[in-house]
């Protein structure tokens, strides 16, 4: 990713956590609604999972001028996903509605410059995701 891109993900991103309801509950409120099939994957008190989405993007936003440094930590988030019953085709959707979650939050805020980072940096999540889950 570009310096000019991590500054966009790292700037929009504080002003999503900023916002009065957390972007977790917006996002899983849209994925359950576009793919309910998904629902029976969260077994767990989703207010714990609410807080742990939140809690992973941030870590992951903060630590993208070392993303590197992290690829350990996202390829086990990916075999826990896994195990979960998480397909490839499953980090489309999941893409589409983050992608549609921070356009809500950030409203006026929200740009083609803005929507061009968020879906380069997923693009580079998911596909280190699905490579990690297809090597276990």
């Amino acid at each position: 990713m570009t310096e000019r891109n991590i500054l966009i993900v790292k700037t929009s991103w504080s002003q999503v956590i900023a916002q009065p309801e957390n972007p977790a509950v917006m996002f899983y409120d849209q994925l359950f609604t576009v793919a309910p099939c998904l629902k029976n994957m969260f077994q767990s008190d989703m207010e714990s999972q609410i807080g742990k989405l939140t809690d992973m993007i941030t870590y992951m936003v903060t630590k993208l001028q070392k993303m590197d440094d992290i690829q350990s930590e996202i390829a086990a988030l990916a075999k826990r996903h896994a195990k979960y019953g998480t397909r490839p085709e499953h980090y489309q959707i999941v893409g589409e509605v983050l992608i549609s979650t921070l356009k809500q939050s950030l409203g006026n805020s929200w740009d083609d410059q803005t929507r061009d980072a968020w879906t380069e940096l997923y693009n580079i999540w998911s596909t280190s995701m699905i490579e990690a889950a297809e090597e276990s």
